[in-house]
């Protein structure tokens, strides 16, 4: 998925309904490489994961999958290979610091787009 533009591109692994239908999963598959370095995924992670955010209350995820709007959508990221401890915590205190910011608190409560924002991680 990429923003019109083209100056910031989301890649998003795959959409999927979630507990019910109401529900959307907006999946994100993290994978550690050959030459990973934890400071550099997480950087990186970072940016994935407020892109990804951005797309969904401005309306792009929507704009894509019609059937996500006005739904609870769960950004879940799937992790293989990574350093569980480390990116637990990270992930944890950027959900938890993200919802907590008011310009994103405010953009989801008012956004057409998306009725609820949940996160979740999983490893292997």
């Amino acid at each position: 998925m990429t923003e019109d533009d083209q100056s910031n591109k989301v890649y998003i692994n795959f959409i999927a309904q979630g507990k019910n239908e109401d529900q959307w999963l907006v999946v994100l598959v993290e994978e550690a490489g050959l030459d990973f370095d934890i400071d550099y995924f997480l950087y990186e992670f970072q940016d994935r994961l407020y892109n990804c955010l951005d797309a969904i209350i401005d309306g792009q995820l929507a704009k894509e999958f019609p059937d996500t709007v006005n739904k609870d959508i769960v950004i879940r990221v799937d992790c293989y290979k990574l350093p569980e401890e480390d990116v637990k915590n990270f992930f944890k205190s950027f959900t938890e610091g993200v919802l907590s910011i008011p310009d994103y608190n405010v953009a989801i409560q008012e956004s057409n787009f998306v009725n609820e924002l949940s996160f979740e991680i999983n490893f292997e």
